[in-house]
């Protein structure tokens, strides 16, 4: 792999699909783990069929993919078993976000890998867990947002719950899984010993909410929806300018003088934080009749010399040209083997002087079969033809019982 970073010399089985598993994956080969994605031959991951695409590659497989390598193995075969096995053997850790029970299924899990190697750490993401009521259920990140209760803490307070924009279960359960591979791969430079870890998509955000549940634990009163302004700061949120939206910090008392109201300020319904609290919708309403008589960047140059805590709300193509993204380098280039070159945006665990080197494209289907089959575990071409072999004729007989069915 191009990037050289503290975890060279680790390799991590990647065995997962979709969001959460290839978000956490992605971290460690961001990090320097040579990280091996195997897929089922001929689909791959589940996501690589989702548009849009760039020269047959899906959108989801080019943002959660660099820094891999793809091997296409059959894990419901004896050779591709076998061959998966193999690479355990000489292997740091196996990722997984299957379905809770599967890997038990394949004989994969945990207690049976460890026999073959000792030292190995696993890592499972699942919907709810491995246990209790809800652990054959099958899930994804928005059932376990609505189960989680952040959808109810999303949308405007008058409307009905609102899914948020990024899959923040997801999204947490890989963080969350890439944090607890690293601790075990720390604790077993002690203990010479693999661990398993296990993470799931329920618990992860709830954990992002423990804010929201500290306030009802002790309120007894669940939050509602948050809308788009501070649950408790007044005045923090979106504010609708001439021609977009700002969105506020803490600006009192600054707002008053930006707007040329230095009145409210002495008005006895704004004087203290209780009469604004207790009258905000009106104070709310004239701050934003003032922001709606010019555009954005006007108030954006006023408020920054008033030192205050103020951003556009920008869309996407905005983002990525904003002085300080660019600064930061968060877009980084890559030419991928098909669709050329590339943008993504990069990791933000900065490691000063730590990470080297260029990060190496999203790997195409199978694209390192050959390498890691042969140059990795020394298979002949004979073994290799019939791990392709058993495949192809497992696939055909998925097909023909998906046909009766």
């Amino acid at each position: 792999m191009a990037i050289k970073g503290p975890l060279n010399g680790i390799r991590v089985l990647d065995l997962t699909q979709a969001h959460a598993g290839p978000f956490g994956t992605q971290i460690l080969g961001d990090l320097g783990a040579e990280v091996i994605k195997i897929e089922s031959p001929g689909r791959g991951d589940i996501v690589r069929i989702l548009p849009p695409k760039l020269e047959g590659e899906g959108y989801y497989v080019l943002a959660l993919n660099r820094n891999k390598k793809s091997l296409t193995l059959d894990l419901g075969t004896p050779s591709g078993k076998d061959a998966f096995l193999d690479l355990v053997k000489i292997s740091d850790v196996v990722f997984n976000n299957f379905r809770a029970g599967t890997m038990e299924k394949l004989g994969l899990d945990y207690e049976g890998l460890k026999k073959i190697n000792p030292n190995i750490i696993t890592c499972s993401i699942t919907g709810f867990g491995p246990t209790g009521p809800y652990q054959d259920r099958i899930s994804m990140d928005d059932v376990a947002q609505g189960l989680a209760g952040s959808m109810s803490l999303s949308g405007d307070p008058a409307g009905p719950p609102m899914r948020p924009g990024i899959p923040i279960a997801d999204i947490s359960a890989g963080i969350f899984g890439t944090m607890g591979v690293i601790t075990a791969l720390y604790e077993r430079e002690r203990t010479n010993q693999g661990r398993k870890v296990e993470i799931n998509l329920l618990e992860s955000t709830m954990f992002l909410m423990s804010n929201h549940f500290q306030n009802y634990f002790i309120s007894g009163k669940p939050p509602g929806p948050q809308g788009s302004r501070h649950p408790i700061l007044p005045l923090a949120g979106s504010f609708q300018t001439k021609d977009g939206h700002l969105m506020l910090g803490a600006p009192w008392p600054h707002i008053a003088k930006i707007i040329n109201k230095e009145w409210l300020l002495d008005d006895p319904r704004f004087d203290t934080t209780e009469n604004r609290i207790a009258n905000l919708q009106k104070l709310e309403e004239i701050i934003e009749d003032a922001l709606r008589q010019e555009n954005t960047e006007h108030w954006l140059k006023l408020m920054e010399g008033e030192d205050m805590a103020v951003a556009p709300i920008n869309t996407l193509d905005k983002v990525v040209i904003d002085p300080q993204v660019v600064h930061n380098k968060t877009v980084i280039n890559m030419n991928h083997a098909v669709c050329g070159p590339i943008r993504a945006i990069g990791n933000p665990i900065h490691l000063v002087d730590g990470i080297q080197g260029k990060p190496e494209y999203p790997p195409t289907l199978g694209q390192h079969n050959e390498e890691i089959l042969e140059g990795m575990l020394g298979y002949s071409e004979e073994k290799i033809k019939i791990i392709k072999e058993e495949a192809d004729a497992h696939s055909e007989e998925l097909a023909k019982r998906s046909r009766k069915i």
